[in-house]
């Protein structure tokens, strides 16, 4: 189920204390049974899962992401105050980060944290379409 980090996903539980959960994927722990959705870092373990699908999606607003690779693209980011996706390996690290400035090596997040460049991922996510 490791291909489902980072998919926005819906888990229906069957412990009793909330009927569903949707969210984006951030985490799937074999080793301690559980999963991890944000926002909110939801923990739901693997013996309250009933069933796991994906979202769906509304056909008039569509997700649309691209990893930043470019010294520009990361200029619009900082300046569009756009959300970004930061992954480490094949790990969330951040749902939706703004970025606040970058240099040749580092990214500095809203929240202060800096972030290096090439230990790290930066994908966009915009969104297309009516709403």
């Amino acid at each position: 189920m490791k291909h489902w980090i980072g998919r926005r996903v819906v888990v229906q539980r069957r412990d009793g204390t909330k009927v569903a959960v949707e969210g984006v994927l951030k985490t799937w722990d074999s080793v301690h049974e559980k999963l991890v959705i944000v926002p909110g870092d939801v923990v739901v373990p693997f013996h309250a899962i009933a069933k796991i699908e994906r979202a769906d999606r509304s056909p008039s607003l569509n997700s649309i992401g691209y990893k930043i690779n470019h010294s520009i693209q990361f200029d619009n980011a900082v300046y569009f105050r756009s959300h970004v996706m930061v992954w480490r390996g094949d790990s969330l690290a951040a749902s939706q980060a703004i970025l606040t400035a970058h240099d040749a090596e580092t990214v500095t997040l809203s929240n202060g944290i800096r972030l290096r460049k090439d230990e790290h991922s930066f994908v966009v996510r915009s969104l297309r379409g009516r709403v």
